[in-house]
C-alpha cells in the first residue's frame, strides 16, 4: 500500500546568487545530459530506530529542510545564459509512505530508492525526495534521494549523521546558524580572498599543464563495445589489507598508496614517463568547510613522474603531488576553462584531461590484522575472495573524459571501479587495469619487514 504526507517548510532567509564553484563544476554534466540527468541523483537508506515515530521521522525531513538552504534551493538560466541558484521562503515536500511485511522492509526501501533515484530532477524542483518504509505501523527505513547541485558525498555523510543524531537525542536543540550554506560559499567566492585563491588555483594548472600529455591513450583504439562506455566494479580484501599495512609502514594516508598503485599502472599502460590525472578533492579542509552544505567537491591535476622511482620513491613522489594537487582544487570554472585554452593554443596541440580518479579511503579500522609473518599463502587467500562485476554500460560521460577511476572503503574490502570509454580501452583491459592494480599491492605487501 501507498500512501503521501505533505510536508511544509520554511527558512530563515530567502535569496539568489550565481552557482559556487562546485555547483557550476557540475553545470556542465547537467547540461550536456539534460533532461536525462538521473545519474546525479545520490540516494541514501536510513534504517529507523524502533522507538522512533513516523511523526517524528517527518519532523526530521521537516527540520533538515528548514536547516540546509540547499535543500530548498532551485536553479535557472538568467537571460545571459548564465546559471543561478534561488532560495525560497519556503514550500512543501511530498513523501511517500510504502507499506511492506517486515521481512521484505529493506528489499522494499530498495525497490523505493531506485524508483524515486531513476527521475531526473527538474532545476525548478526542490532537489530532495524521500518516503519511507513501514511495516506493522511503524517506520523501518527512511529513503532519501538528493540532486547532486544540491549536496556531495562529504555533506551528504553530515547529513546522515545529523538525521541519526536527531533520533538518538530527540528534541535536542543543535547550533547551526554559522553553517555556511551555498548563498554564503557563492559570496566568499566572489570576495577578493575568493578570487586569490582561485588565482593561486589556475597558476598550479598552468604549471601542471605546459608539459601534460597530448594524449595519454595515444595509439590504442580496440574495437567500441555498445555502450560505448563501460564500468567494471571490484571488491578486495587483498587490497584493503595490503593498503592498510603499506600506509602503516611507509606513514602515508592509504589515499597515497592507492595512488601511488593507480600512477604505476596508468603508466605502464600508457607507456608515458609519467602518470597524470585529475584528481577529486573534497576541499573540506577548515572546520567551516567540513560542516558547509552544498557542494565543494572540484578536480585538479595530478602529475607523478615514473622514470626511475622504485614503489617506495613513486610514494614519495606521490605525495608531495597529492599534497600540491589538494591545495590548488579550487577555481573559477569559466576563468580555468579560459587558462586551458590558453595553453592550448602556446602548446600548439592538445591537452588530455580524460583521466579522472576519485579516492576516498580513510585508515580501515575493521579489518583484522595481519599475522606475523604475512606471507604469500595469506595475501593470496584473501585475493581469491576478489570479487569482480561489470556494471550496465551508458552512452556517454562527462565531456572529454575517458578513464574514471573509483575507490572507496567498504567494512572489510577496498571497493574499486573503472569506467572507460572503449575505443581506447575495452571493458576487459579494464578488468585487468583493476587486476594490476591489486597484484601490485600485493607484490609490494609481501615486502614489508615483519
Amino acid at each position: 500500500m501507498t500512501m503521501h504526507h505533505s510536508i511544509r517548510f520554511s527558512g530563515q532567509r530567502t535569496g539568489d546568487a550565481p552557482l559556487t564553484w562546485g555547483q557550476r563544476w557540475l553545470w556542465e554534466e547537467v547540461e550536456k545530459f539534460a533532461p536525462r540527468h538521473e545519474h546525479l541523483n545520490l540516494s541514501e537508506i536510513v534504517d529507523v530506530p524502533d522507538d522512533v515515530s513516523l511523526p517524528e521521522v517527518l519532523t526530521t525531513l521537516q527540520k533538515l529542510l528548514e536547516q540546509r538552504e540547499s535543500l530548498r534551493t532551485t536553479y535557472s538560466v538568467d537571460p545571459s545564459g548564465e546559471p543561478r541558484q534561488h532560495v525560497p521562503s519556503g514550500g512543501t515536500l511530498d513523501v511517500v509512505e510504502r507499506t511492506a511485511r517486515a521481512e521484505e522492509a529493506r528489499s522494499t526501501a530498495h525497490a523505493l530508492a531506485a524508483g524515486l533515484r531513476s527521475v531526473p530532477f527538474s532545476l525548478d524542483d526542490f532537489p530532495i525526495r524521500a518516503g519511507v518504509v513501514t511495516s506493522e505501523l511503524r517506520p523501518r527505513h527512511l529513503v532519501i534521494v538528493i540532486f547532486h547541485l544540491a549536496t556531495d558525498g562529504w555533506d551528504l555523510r553530515n547529513l546522515l549523521a545529523e538525521i541519526r543524531q536527531s533520533w538518538a537525542a530527540p528534541g535536542e536543540e543543535r547550533t547551526v546558524a554559522a553553517r555556511i550554506h551555498p548563498l554564503d560559499q557563492s559570496e566568499r567566492e566572489r570576495s577578493p580572498e575568493g578570487q586569490a585563491v582561485s588565482e593561486r588555483s589556475i597558476k598550479y594548472w598552468k604549471k601542471q599543464l605546459t608539459n601534460a600529455p597530448a594524449d595519454i591513450f595515444s595509439g590504442r583504439s580496440p574495437v567500441p563495445e555498445s555502450p560505448r562506455f563501460q564500468e567494471i566494479y571490484a571488491e578486495s580484501e587483498a587490497l584493503a589489507v595490503a593498503i592498510r599495512d603499506l600506509s602503516l609502514h611507509l606513514k602515508v594516508s592509504p589515499t597515497v598508496i592507492f595512488l601511488t598503485l593507480s600512477s604505476i599502472c596508468l603508466g605502464k599502460l600508457s607507456g608515458e614517463p609519467r602518470s597524470f590525472f585529475l584528481l577529486g578533492c573534497h576541499n573540506r579542509f577548515s572546520p567551516s568547510d567540513r560542516t558547509a552544505t552544498g557542494p565543494l567537491y572540484q578536480d585538479a591535476p595530478l602529475t607523478v613522474e615514473l622514470t626511475g622511482a622504485d614503489f617506495r620513491e613513486a610514494v614519495r613522489r606521490t605525495w608531495r603531488a597529492s599534497v600540491s594537487a589538494y591545495s590548488a582544487a579550487k577555481w573559477n570554472p569559466p576563468l580555468l576553462g579560459a587558462a586551458v585554452e590558453d595553453i592550448v593554443r602556446e602548446r600548439g596541440q592538445g591537452v588530455d584531461l580524460s583521466c579522472n580518479a576519485i579516492v576516498i579511503l580513510e585508515p580501515h579500522a575493521g579489518l583484522p590484522p595481519s599475522p606475523s609473518p604475512a606471507g604469500a599463502e595469506f595475501i593470496e587467500a584473501l585475493r581469491s575472495r576478489t570479487r569482480k562485476l561489470k556494471m550496465p554500460g551508458t552512452a556517454q560521460d562527462r565531456t572529454g573524459r575517458r578513464f574514471f577511476l573509483r575507490a572507496q572503503n567498504t567494512s572489510h574490502a577496498v571497493l574499486t571501479s573503472l569506467r572507460t570509454d572503449t575505443t581506447v580501452l575495452s571493458s576487459e583491459e579494464s578488468a585487468r587495469f583493476l587486476e594490476d592494480v591489486e597484484e601490485l599491492a600485493v607484490r609490494e605487501f609481501l615486502t614489508i619487514p615483519r
